[in-house]
């Protein structure tokens, strides 16, 4: 319905006009906006093309620059004037790449935003009963799941085992979605230019241009465990499973990024504290407090209170493991052409190939502590990339190298 009144509106609120160098958008008939957007600013294209959008045979089209994007909708035999056809070989990946891809990027939090839209829309359409049902199926699955524990004489309190099966079904809908969307994934370049489509129920086809890109890998910790990791560009993944051997010949290929190493920093030993001393401290202070709830008397029955730090433990433990595999692997490789960059962000490994000619701006900073160990940050600013951050390397061993 919202997509049949835009296009009805469109007619006569909206009017588009594509040049050889600029897009043009006029919106409102009292309160009149102007858009104008530079082509050659233009960094990525994705079309988006839904169930409903086939049906009425319409697609979605978003324009990203650096600072911004644009976004409207044309009829599906409406040509964009500044997209050329692609015609080389695309690159597909085996099924199972798709399925370890989908699995690297699915993330619990995102999940449960996720169900949480999802009961709240059941409950908008079928009325309460439905969402009754779908919380009443939980609480079943958790209460078959303590009681099969207690066979095992391991005793789970029953709130904790619904927050367990809330969280999985949470990420399982997450995976779901994933799949579905990352389903067909194949790359093909020309030029400048590479084409990324995807997509079964919802289609996506998206242009990105290669000019001073930036490749980023991203590596969970079952993603560095299997020596497997997504590829991303301008935030599409472009390839969903590439080892470390074949990734530099991947990112060659597809991105344009020659992968060359002349020097290559690590973060020293005496380190592991700049990476692990909140997760670490705070695995100390849970622990702490779970024996005094063993001890005391008045709290030894609160299996709420025990149940909620054993998770913080457990969370916290996890924390320290992922910090310390990403100390082992984090750090600054500089090449001729290429500069690699590898840090820890949240719980993941970010690995960013980032062109000597895209760095803007190169900073080394050192705390007071930092001074006294000979140790210092390298921030990298470039036009894509979020400033990465590689974290206490030795200062003697770093270079010089001013951006291009």
């Amino acid at each position: 319905m919202n997509l049949l009144l835009y296009f009805f509106l469109r007619k006569i609120f909206v009017k588009l006009d594509f040049t050889e160098k600029y897009i043009y958008q006029r919106k409102g008939i009292i309160l009149r906006c102007f858009s104008v957007m530079l082509l050659s600013a233009v960094v990525r294209v994705t079309v988006e093309r839904s169930l409903i959008m086939r049906i009425f045979g319409a697609k979605k089209i978003t324009v990203f620059t650096v600072r911004g994007k644009l976004t409207f909708y044309l009829h599906k035999n409406e040509p964009l004037p500044f997209l050329h056809e692609i015609r080389s070989v695309p690159l597909k990946p085996r099924f199972l790449d798709v399925m370890f891809g989908a699995f690297a990027d699915t993330r619990a939090l995102g999940g449960i935003a996720l169900l949480a839209a999802f009961l709240r829309r059941l409950s908008k359409l079928f009325g309460g009963e439905y969402f009754d049902g779908v919380i009443s199926a939980i609480s079943d699955t958790a209460e078959t799941l303590t009681n099969a524990l207690s066979v095992l004489h391991i005793a789970v309190p029953k709130i904790a085992a619904v927050l367990a099966v809330f969280v999985l079904a949470a990420w399982s809908l997450a995976f779901a979605r994933k799949l579905l969307r990352l389903a067909n994934l194949r790359s093909a370049r020309n030029g400048n230019l590479l084409r990324v489509q995807s997509g079964v129920i919802t289609l996506y086809e998206h242009t990105l241009v290669l000019n001073s890109a930036a490749a980023v890998s991203v590596s969970p910790l079952s993603a560095i465990l299997a020596k497997r990791a997504p590829v991303f560009l301008r935030g599409v993944m472009i390839y969903p499973a590439v080892s470390k051997a074949k990734s530099a010949k991947l990112i060659r290929t597809l991105c344009d990024i020659p992968i060359d190493s002349s020097l290559r920093i690590k973060p020293p030993r005496s380190s592991f504290f700049g990476f692990c001393a909140v997760p670490f401290w705070w695995s100390v202070g849970l622990s702490a407090a779970l024996v005094l709830v063993y001890i005391s008397e008045r709290l030894r029955s609160a299996m709420l209170l025990k149940t909620a730090l054993y998770c913080g433990l457990i969370v916290s433990m996890y924390a320290v493991m992922v910090s310390l595999v990403c100390m082992s692997r984090s750090g600054l490789t500089v090449g001729k052409r290429t500069v690699k960059l590898s840090m820890r962000r949240g719980l993941r490994l970010f690995a960013y190939s980032v062109p000597r000619g895209a760095i803007a701006e190169e900073t080394v900073s050192q705390s007071v502590f930092q001074r006294r160990s000979g140790l210092c940050h390298i921030r990298l600013a470039t036009a894509e990339c979020s400033r990465p951050v590689a974290r206490h390397l030795v200062r003697k061993e770093c270079p010089h190298h001013p951006p291009t």
